[in-house]
């Protein structure tokens, strides 16, 4: 649902909508996407499903806390798809930007543009809501500078959601089923866990080693490599110790692993690094990954409390800003020594 990325100065309709699939992380279809801007920077990308005419409402209703923290803001509001009206006098879905025109105005945000167009191809036509006059073309979104930068900065653009969910597929069941077996055997082989939130060494060491791994591993991890780190981030103390490569200079290889065990690992296990993945992605504003990640560690494990805790932020549209906090609050501590409150 949000994407917040490095300040990258854009004003022109056609670029910032060039701009939608890479903010987003993949090209949507049948979306409205609100981007946030303040001091002509983009600070915030929203997208929704089209709604159907009659629920425009509740557009503007899911939409009201994330709006309501964008203060000293401004909007741009993009429509793609949703039929294809008589541009530029008839343009599809008008009343649902009359909704978001009004929820904007509520949130003190001013609208400075609403925009509709068919698709965010190279050529595809856009149209000015509220100015019949204005319209122009979107350029080649995979050829502007802020194509280049988004690549620059590790960012994948996927055609669609579908093919972004596609990178958090199982591992086929005949595979999880042999890594499960072998998780069962640590299990049942290991010793006790620290009761006062202390972090085994062993543990810690294997997952440091294993995040710095990842950044030049050409090969698939192992089943008994999967089955080792599963284990360690089934302990709650280790999982979260792990936040802490979220951010820093490791932070893109952490998220390497933690995208490849949500696939390698069976559940329940597979919602400890879905929910890594989903925090690593939320901090760095790629809403719809960790929402992805999030559906993931859901069905691996429901109830899953850091799961729960994160979808309520991004369903509430929480800056990633206090979710890199907490990841950096996290890298500071040291895990050897057991919590002030215990």
């Amino acid at each position: 649902m949000t994407k917040l990325l490095p300040p990258t100065r854009l004003t022109d309709p056609g670029d910032l909508i060039a701009a939608v699939p890479h903010l987003l992380g993949f090209h949507p279809a049948d979306s409205m996407v609100v981007l946030v801007v303040r001091d002509h920077d983009i600070a915030m990308t929203l997208r929704i499903d089209l709604p159907p005419p009659d629920a425009a409402h509740r557009v503007a209703e899911q939409l009201a806390g994330p709006l309501s923290r964008c203060g000293s803001a401004k909007a741009v509001v993009v429509v793609i798809g949703g039929g294809s009206g008589d541009p530029p006098e008839d343009l599809p879905h008008d009343s649902l930007v009359d909704v978001m025109d009004d929820a904007l105005h509520a949130a003190r945000v001013p609208l400075l543009l609403a925009a509709w167009t068919r698709a965010t191809a190279k050529g595809e036509a856009w149209f000015d809501y509220h100015d019949a006059g204005t319209s122009g073309t979107v350029p080649d979104p995979t050829s502007t500078a802020f194509a280049a930068k988004s690549a620059a900065d590790g960012h994948v653009t996927y055609a669609n959601r579908a093919a972004m969910g596609e990178l958090l597929a199982p591992d086929p069941a005949e595979v999880l089923s042999r890594r499960a077996t072998l998780l069962n055997r640590l299990a049942a082989d290991a010793e006790p866990l620290p009761p006062d939130g202390t972090v085994p060494p062993r543990h810690r060491d294997l997952i440091h080693a294993e995040v710095v791994r990842a950044a030049g591993r050409k090969r698939p991890l192992t089943d008994s490599e999967v089955a080792d780190l599963a284990h360690a981030l089934s302990d709650p103390w280790v999982r979260d110790s792990a936040l802490g490569y979220c951010v820093g200079q490791h932070a893109r290889s952490a998220e390497a692993l933690w995208t490849e065990l949500t696939r390698a690992c069976p559940a329940p296990e597979r919602a400890e690094p879905a929910s890594l993945l989903a925090f690593s992605a939320y901090v760095n504003g790629l809403g719809t990954l960790a929402s992805l990640a999030l559906d993931r560690a859901e069905q691996a494990h429901p109830g899953h409390r850091l799961t729960e805790l994160l979808r309520a932020a991004l369903e509430t549209g929480l800056s990633p800003d206090h979710l890199r906090r907490l990841a950096e609050r996290a890298a500071e501590t040291d895990w050897s020594t057991p919590p002030a409150s215990c």
